[in-house]
């Protein structure tokens, strides 16, 4: 079974194809489906440019997840990605991070998960642009965190 769909937009188009097989004789447990995910991407006009493949296991049976329905999870699942560790690794620079022993990298986690959630919560979707604007002075950030009142 296959689904592809394709879409246009930021000056670049992608092609996004999924091929779904029962996992008959896989010895994988409670292995239902095998599935390719191809996606190619390239200027709005002109030739592909990017190809990428990945594969997957699922055991989801195909009457239940169809590819369409594969396809939303594996986009959904790059929502995530794109929406926390894009912000940790870019925003928050944790993979240049050179702190590696003892508490000290689960101290600096928590204290950039309690920023990133404190900048969600209050409605801000750029945490980049949020961690600029109270990094200029601690007295609007601790209102934020709702500790002290706003001067």
């Amino acid at each position: 079974m296959t689904w592809t769909e394709e879409n246009t937009g930021h000056g670049r188009r992608e092609r996004r194809s999924i091929r779904a097989a029962p996992a008959d004789g896989i010895d994988w447990p409670h292995a239902a489906q095998v599935f390719r995910i191809r996606r190619d991407s390239g200027p709005t006009h002109g030739p592909w440019t990017h190809k990428e493949i990945a594969y997957g296991i699922t055991s989801l049976p195909a009457a239940l997840a169809a590819p369409r329905h594969l396809a939303t999870y594996a986009r959904r699942h790059w929502a995530i990605e794109n929406c926390e560790h894009y912000v940790r690794d870019k925003t928050f620079s944790e993979d240049l991070q050179r702190v590696r022993t003892g508490n000290q990298p689960n101290a600096y986690a928590a204290i950039r998960n309690l920023v990133t959630g404190t900048f969600r919560r209050a409605g801000y979707a750029n945490i980049a642009h949020a961690r600029r604007y109270y990094g200029r002075d601690d007295q609007p950030i601790l209102a934020l965190y709702g500790y002290i009142g706003c001067t």
